[in-house]
């Protein structure tokens, strides 16, 4: 698993690691897209927060990092079903996804699940990859998706999993290779 705030580099680094070892890559979001596309706003608020409340740029900061974690909450049985289903099937995957929470990470005590969170403290870095990515400047998403990153690092902590940090990017891989040994 690989988890992490979106704009410090996991998608990037789980494709590299999926081709690395050849196996499946399975993204969270599409799980997410999934759920938003066949369930109501009634049925998963939390879920489809973003596309039913326009004024959400008004929230604060905290408050909106709260949503994502509520977001993680509702994925979390859904994505434990998945990688029970792979762990049986006996079929590795990479699940990586801003909604891994580190609880549920932590909530594996099999041996062949490996962990990791991606960290990037710099707001500024998560606000240049954002541009890099998708070419507009994000100021709003860049402060949620580093105090969201910080609270991850601040949960694996506490739950013994692995935080990397991001840069430097040429290193990553290695890192990250040398934790899920």
């Amino acid at each position: 698993m690989i988890g992490g705030a979106s704009g410090v580099g996991k998608t990037s680094i789980a494709r590299a690691l999926a081709r690395f070892y050849n196996i499946d890559l399975v993204r969270v979001d599409d799980f997410q897209l999934l759920l938003e596309a066949t369930t109501t706003p009634e049925a998963l608020p939390a879920l489809h927060y973003w596309s039913t409340f326009p004024n959400w740029r008004d929230e604060s900061v905290d408050d909106l990092v709260s949503r994502l974690i509520d977001v993680g909450k509702v994925l979390t049985p859904g994505l434990a079903a998945v990688a029970r289903d792979h762990i049986t099937e006996n079929i590795p995957m990479v699940l990586e996804g801003d909604f891994i929470l580190p609880e549920f990470a932590a909530s594996f005590e099999n041996p062949r699940i490996k962990s990791v969170f991606i960290h990037e403290p710099s707001r500024e870095q998560i606000l240049q990859n954002y541009f890099a990515r998708e070419g507009e400047v994000q100021p709003c998403r860049a402060n949620i998706s580093h105090l969201y990153s910080s609270w991850l690092e601040k949960e694996c902590l506490k739950s013994n999993i692995p935080v990397i940090l991001s840069r430097p990017w040429s290193t990553l891989m290695e890192r990250i290779a040398n934790h899920i040994k």
